[in-house]
């Protein structure tokens, strides 16, 4: 369940805690491609009004 981020915490410093947190459960050991070159991302200007339009 995602924890509620604490008042008077900085929304940063939540996130940072919470993947640190799941690093260090190994949550992040077994992802397909780790180790791999990420794809590089093709820059397409449109992208957003075809993602709009297919809604």
């Amino acid at each position: 369940m995602t924890e509620r981020k604490p008042a008077g915490v900085s929304f940063e410093s939540w996130v940072e805690r919470q993947l640190r947190e799941a690093r260090e459960r190994g949550s992040f050991d077994d992802l397909p491609g780790t180790g791999k070159p990420l794809q590089p991302a093709s820059f397409d200007e449109l992208a957003w009004v075809r993602e709009k339009l297919r809604r």
